[in-house]
């Protein structure tokens, strides 16, 4: 189905997405999808006719073990095309490449600084296109996401409040990643996709109201409210890293990247522990330093949990969130979580759910995979339609699914 001529009519889209909707759960027969659509089975028959015809569903057999007639049973081909996720960090590039119901097909991993800072978006076009290319077994295409940290301005498309990937800032991502992949392309805040990948695999699973907080080398949090990301009016809600926590916020410095970042970002907290060889290094140093109750790291690993605390707090104040998970390259490693959590009991008496991140550096890329199925889906079968829910029922993966060669390790995040 060619997503601009040959979708379906404005009047049968509602029934398209219905049984669309339906089969993304597996296979069924035109009786099963009239019956749970509430359509007549003869409308059901032109929809599925169309969706045929269009290469986005095809028959997988019959039913069998019925009384009466056996009915042919009907599924989302999985080459209809493909989607992909990407995030974009300040230290590594996550790639992942999946079908049209989010099977992996394969993924890519590399360093930041391995990619020339001043044409950094041509050179990850390149890389997908090269994956799309080896993996995608001639599928085209049809949506992709990427993740980024700061506020994407949704009137310019422009990237702002991203200090830590200056070569971003100021184009518009979205009509340049649309030109170089040809396909529609969603430009996300990552912490937003982080929420988004725990709620639809790991531990914010289906909940309507749910927070991710971000402690590595920025400071984010994405929210979901309603089933619904809360982005704000110009893109910047959870940028979280300019609250006035930790240092003088009228300090230029403050400023530019934040006073809570500056005091709880990676390079500031963790600066007795620096490692030349990058981010990951500095928090395994420190980590074990903590192990080994070293006086310094015991410092710094308070003064994590004090500042994480007070952000917490001020999450769980504005927006009650059910479930409130800690993420990021700082916030996963299992004695800094705990003295986190320790530090904000003694600050409340509400009780509060607060979880370690199950994804663990891949929660970005795995919500930007998401985001770009839900993106795909919309954008062909509901494109007259507003804001959706984060409702569409994606099958999960199983582990170990698809290929993951990449440049470097699979794991390296912020």
């Amino acid at each position: 189905m060619r997503d601009d001529e040959n979708l379906p009519p404005n009047l049968r889209q509602i029934s398209v997405r219905s049984a669309m909707n339906i089969l993304i759960r597996g296979a069924r027969s035109r009786a099963d999808l009239a019956k749970d659509t509430g359509l007549s089975k003869q409308t059901m028959s032109e929809v599925m006719k169309s969706l045929e015809a269009a290469g986005w569903v095809r028959d997988v057999g019959t039913t069998t073990g019925r009384l009466g007639r056996s009915a042919i049973l009907y599924e989302i081909d999985s080459h209809a095309g493909a989607v992909l996720g990407l995030d974009v960090g300040a230290t590594r590039v996550k790639l992942a490449l999946t079908d049209v119901l989010g099977a992996p097909l394969a993924a890519r991993e590399l360093r930041t600084d391995s990619l020339r800072s001043d044409r950094l978006v041509e050179e990850i076009m390149d890389r997908a296109n090269t994956l799309i290319a080896e993996a995608g077994d001639g599928r085209r295409l049809r949506h992709a996401c990427l993740a980024t940290p700061g506020a994407i301005n949704p009137a310019t498309g422009q990237l702002a409040m991203a200090p830590n990937l200056p070569s971003l800032t100021g184009i518009n991502l979205g009509a340049v990643l649309r030109e170089g992949l040809g396909c529609e392309v969603t430009v996300e805040n990552d912490v937003n996709a982080a929420i988004v990948g725990e709620r639809w695999q790991g531990e914010a699973r289906n909940a309507d109201f749910a927070a991710y907080v971000a402690l590595g080398t920025g400071i984010g949090l994405g929210l979901v409210a309603g089933g619904q990301l809360l982005r704000g009016a110009s893109g910047a809600a959870g940028e979280v890293s300019y609250l006035p926590i930790g240092s003088d916020s009228l300090e230029p410095d403050s400023i530019a990247r934040g006073a809570l970042e500056r005091s709880l970002g990676v390079r500031s907290v963790l600066a007795d522990f620096l490692d030349p060889e990058g981010t990951a290094a500095t928090v395994r140093r420190f980590a074990a330093a903590v192990d080994a109750g070293a006086p310094e790291a015991l410092a710094a690993q308070g003064r994590i949990g004090e500042l994480g605390a007070l952000l917490v707090l001020s999450v769980q104040a504005m927006f009650d969130p059910a479930v409130i998970v800690v993420g990021g390259i700082l916030g996963l490693v299992p004695s800094v979580f705990d003295r986190l959590e320790a530090e904000l009991m003694r600050r409340t008496a509400r009780p509060v759910h607060l979880v370690r991140g199950s994804l663990g550096l891949q929660a970005t890329v795995t919500g930007a995979t998401y985001l770009a199925l839900t993106g795909m889906f919309n954008q062909v079968f509901s494109p007259q339609t507003g804001p959706q829910l984060l409702d569409l029922p994606w099958p999960v993966p199983q582990a170990g699914s698809g290929d993951t060669t990449n440049g470097t390790a699979a794991t390296g995040a912020e």
